[in-house]
């Protein structure tokens, strides 16, 4: 057996049309990266869900949620459970598009810590880490169950654990665009790099209602203006204007307002939101089609200052402008002058201004290339 295991996490999905699809699709993408973790010699390789049912796969083991779920606490427990001595931690889709190249890197780099008697973490993000692969001792595992959520995992490593925590070489933003909405689906079926399960789990007629490929289009041409509305991640932005012959209008508003907790507080504030309500939905985008030729919008920061902030249910039937599974009376109106609007619009979550803009770059450079 490998010194070096693998914990993939999958939660629980919803029961609307519009959740079953991006839980179908998650997993999907689990399934793809048990494969690619079995085939770099990753094991054991442990699953933990909430449903019991949820995946069957020979390569890994599965390990249903007992209790109610904390993160830390949740893979400190399978650690030593199943006496990992280094471990690569995935969420079942935050790294669809990863190399199975980068896999092996990582296992073999872990290893070689091991025999160096080194704490050594590797990520995507130290400040924000979407996967960390670490070595382990029984030191660490106290500081484990204080981790809330994965996001903050690999930065506790580092200042309160003393590991050196690394990036593999190369790494491309793209290659931890992680899979939360369905826009976020509807941009990786695109890509190239796409993996078999995930690739057949996006072939929806539902992803068909996201204008995705006039987005595409529009970002291909050559003077178009587009507008990126909501917590746009700099280097994102800075990736797509690398790319193309844009105009790009970027209006970035409250990033980290979920880590910050103003979210939960009820403290988000965002001055396109009061613009929504000044103007109205309908009148908000017919002066938005004024200015631009297409808008990207995480919608979830102008729902959050509109105090209009419904379940996943309806938050992906927005993003799916599937405007009759809406009962929110702002949601109703905002996503119904989305879809009626004369420009082609992107509805998503944070990730589809994040990793979302480096994967829609990758495509429209490939587009531009004749590739």
């Amino acid at each position: 057996m490998s010194d070096v295991g693998a914990v993939i996490m999958l939660g629980p999905g919803g029961k609307s049309r519009a959740e079953q699809l991006l839980y179908r699709a998650t997993q999907a993408a689990g399934v793809d990266l048990i494969e690619a973790l079995a085939e770099e010699g990753l094991a054991p390789i442990v699953l933990a869900v909430a449903d019991a049912q949820s995946i069957q796969h020979p390569a890994c083991i599965l390990d249903p949620d007992a209790e109610s779920f904390h993160f830390g606490q949740r893979l400190a427990g399978l650690i030593e459970r199943y006496q990992m001595a280094a471990v690569l931690y995935f969420g079942a889709a935050s790294a669809p598009l990863l190399p199975k190249s980068i896999v092996g890197w990582t296992r073999a780099t872990l290893e070689a810590a091991l025999r160096s008697g080194l704490h050594l973490a590797i990520t995507n993000n130290l400040h924000s880490s979407d996967w960390v692969a670490f070595t382990v001792d029984n030191a660490v595992l106290p500081i484990l169950e204080q981790v809330g959520r994965d996001n903050s995992l690999a930065w506790l490593l580092q200042q309160e654990g003393g590991y050196r925590v690394i990036r593999p070489e190369g790494m491309r933003p793209a290659w931890a665009f992680d899979l939360d909405t369905p826009a976020d689906l509807a941009i990786v079926r695109e890509h190239p790099n796409c993996p078999s399960h995930l690739r057949v789990a996006c072939q929806d007629a539902l992803l068909d209602r996201i204008p995705l490929a006039s987005m595409l289009d529009t970002l291909a041409r050559d003077g178009s203006r587009v507008a990126l509305i909501g917590r746009v991640a700099p280097q994102a932005w800075a990736a797509l204007n690398e790319v193309t012959q844009c105009w790009l209008r970027v209006f970035a508003e409250e990033r980290g307002m979920v880590a910050s907790e103003r979210l939960a507080r009820g403290e988000v504030r965002s001055l396109l939101a009061r613009l929504v309500d000044l103007l109205g939905p309908q009148g908000f985008f017919d002066e938005l089609a004024g200015m631009v030729d297409a808008a990207i919008i995480d919608s979830r920061v102008l729902m959050a200052a509109a105090g209009h902030y419904p379940a996943a249910d309806e938050r992906f039937s927005s993003d799916l402008f599937l405007v009759k599974a809406i009962t929110d009376e702002w949601l109703y109106a905002f996503t119904q002058a989305a879809a009626a609007a004369p420009i082609p619009v992107l509805l998503g979550g944070h990730s589809v201004v994040g990793g979302g803009l480096h994967v829609l770059a990758e495509l429209v450079s490939r587009r531009r290339a004749g590739g």
